[in-house]
C-alpha cells in the first residue's frame, strides 16, 4: 500500500489499520525476543491505553510504544543483528545516520516512512523503544530532573531541526547557541541526566522521552510485575497497576474522546508498506553519513562506540 502527498496524509480507516498491522508484526517479532533474551518491557500510553480499553489499537491511533528498565534497554541495544529478524533494524541513538533521539526505533527495512520532520525525516515503519529511568525518590525530584533533561533535549531539537524559524529572536539565538555543539555531545549530556538517578534504587521511575512531560513519572510500583494483556489477538506485557498507571496519564481513561480528537499525532508525508526505504530518494541511512556530517562504519542493530566525553 502506498501513500503520498506533499502535506500530512489524510490517514483513511483503510490506511490506518493497514499501518496497525504491519506494527503489529514488529511488536510481535519484538515480543519474542524479550521472551527469548529474558528482557523486560511494558506498553507504554496510548499502547497500554488500547490493550487495556479496547484489547488492541486505539481505533484511529498509529503506534506503538514499549518501555523498557534502563539494564534491559542497554542490554536489548547490545544484541547482534544475528538476534533480529533480517527485515527489522533497530535505530538507535548511537547508530543513528540522521537524527539523534533520546530512545530507539525498531524498524521495518521493507517499508517506507517518511515523517514531516526537519527536511523529512526517511524510515521505515516502526515501533517506538523508551528506556525507562530513575527519577529519584519523590515527584519532586523527578520534576528537577525533568527540567534538566528538558532543556538539553530542547538544544538537541534546535540543533538538528532544519526547518526555518519564525520570526521569534530568542528561538534563533538559542539555536545558534545549540549548534556551537556537535549533536553526540549535546546527546551524551542528555543520556547523563536521563540515567543520573539509578533505576533500581529510585522510587519514581519514568520514560523521559515521552510526550506527556512530568506526567510520564510515577511510582515505580505502578509498573510492577510485567502483566499480560490481550492485544489484537496477541498477548503483550504491559504494567501490573493499569488503572493507576493510566489514570496517572489520562485521567478518565475509559471515557472515549470528542469525535474530533481522534486522530493520530504523527505528520506522515509518505508512507509505502511494500518498498524498502534505503530505496527512497534522500534517505540518509544509504548514503552512510552521519548526523554530524562524518561518514561512519557501522552494522545495522549493533551501537557504536560512543566518543570520550
Amino acid at each position: 500500500m502506498n501513500a503520498a502527498f506533499d502535506e500530512k496524509i489524510e490517514m483513511s480507516d483503510t490506511i490506518i489499520r493497514a499501518h496497525q498491522l504491519k506494527l503489529l508484526d514488529i511488536m510481535k517479532l519484538f515480543h519474542e525476543l524479550c521472551v527469548r533474551h529474558r528482557l523486560t518491557y511494558y506498553l507504554l500510553g496510548g499502547t497500554m491505553l488500547g490493550a487495556v480499553r479496547h484489547q488492541g489499537f486505539i481505533p484511529w491511533d498509529d503506534d506503538i510504544d514499549v518501555g523498557m528498565p534502563r539494564g534491559d534497554y542497554e542490554k536489548l541495544l547490545a544484541l547482534p543483528q544475528s538476534e533480529w529478524a533480517g527485515h527489522l533494524h533497530l535505530k538507535t541513538p548511537h547508530n543513528a545516520t540522521d537524527l539523534i533521539l533520546p530512545y530507539s526505533k525498531l524498524m521495518d527495512r521493507r517499508t517506507t516512512l517518511v515523517e514531516d520532520y526537519s527536511d523529512g525525516l526517511v524510515g521505515g515503519v516502526y515501533i517506538d523503544v523508551f528506556p525507562l529511568d530513575g527519577a529519584g525518590n519523590s515527584m519532586a525530584s523527578a520534576r528537577l530532573i525533568y527540567r534538566c533533561y528538558y532543556w538539553e533535549r530542547t538544544l538537541l531539537h534546535m540543533n538538528q531541526n532544519k526547518k526555518p524559524l519564525k520570526d521569534n529572536l530568542f528561538r534563533r539565538l538559542l539555536r545558534a547557541y545549540a549548534r556551537l555543539y556537535r549533536p553526540r555531545s549535546i546527546y551524551r549530556r542528555v543520556e547523563r541526566i536521563m540515567t543520573f538517578h539509578s533505576y533500581e534504587k529510585s522510587r519514581y521511575i519514568g520514560n523521559f522521552g515521552g510526550v506527556w512531560k512530568f506526567k510520564e513519572f510515577m511510582p515505580k510500583d505502578y509498573f510492577g510485575e510485567p502483566t499480560l494483556y490481550a492485544f489484537e489477538g496477541s498477548k503483550f506485557w504491559g504494567v501490573e497497576k493499569a488503572d493507576a498507571y493510566l489514570t496517572a496519564l489520562y485521567g478518565d481513561y475509559m471515557t472515549l474522546p470528542p469525535v474530533d480528537a481522534r486522530q493520530s499525532h504523527h505528520n506522515i508525508k509518505h508512507m509505502d508498506l511494500d518498498s524498502p526505504y534505503s530505496d527512497y530518494p534522500g534517505c540518509v541511512e544509504s548514503a552512510g553519513k552521519g548526523v554530524d556530517g562524518e561518514h561512519e562504519r557501522r552494522s545495522p542493530g549493533h551501537a557504536v562506540k560512543k566518543e570520550p566525553a
